[in-house]
């Protein structure tokens, strides 16, 4: 065995390790090429949701704001007089022709305060829909939608 060893391990370890300078350049060159990635795929787009608009239902809710029905019916309550969905006279879809499965969630009215010490209302009215339905073109298309 030697005893003027400088090192221990194989003899030829030191010429395989990099430097500051060699580890810097190439984690750079590592990022640049990760960062960069999007550039080299070809851009990917979607199909203009027009050609597929599903056709809202018929009738509706006639809120005091606006003078036309808004396309949807209350789940329970709503104005004095309104169709709801409770009633069995309301849709609980928003979508003409819709043929699939729809959530709905009627949160309860609550209370709140604001700054100055105001009472506010708060409700929420949240469906989904998922499903088939006939598009304004005529065609059948498949989708998810969300009211919120």
């Amino acid at each position: 065995m030697d005893k003027h060893r400088d090192h221990i391990g194989h003899p030829h370890f030191w010429k395989r390790t990099l430097s500051r300078r060699q580890f810097i350049g190439s984690t750079a060159a590592a990022t640049g090429a990760i960062v960069s990635s999007s550039f080299w795929l070809p851009p990917v787009f979607a199909a203009p949701f027009a050609k597929a608009d599903p056709q809202p239902i018929p009738g509706g809710t006639l809120l005091p704001f606006q003078p036309t029905p808004f396309h949807f019916f209350f789940p329970t309550g709503g104005p004095p007089g309104a169709q709801t969905i409770a009633s069995g006279e309301g849709d609980p879809s928003l979508i003409n022709d819709f043929n699939g499965f729809v959530g709905v969630a009627d949160v309860s009215q609550g209370t709140g305060t604001d700054g100055t010490g105001r009472s506010l209302l708060w409700a929420a009215d949240v469906r989904f829909m998922k499903g088939s339905y006939v598009g304004a073109e005529g065609d059948t298309r498949t989708g998810a939608f969300a009211f919120i």
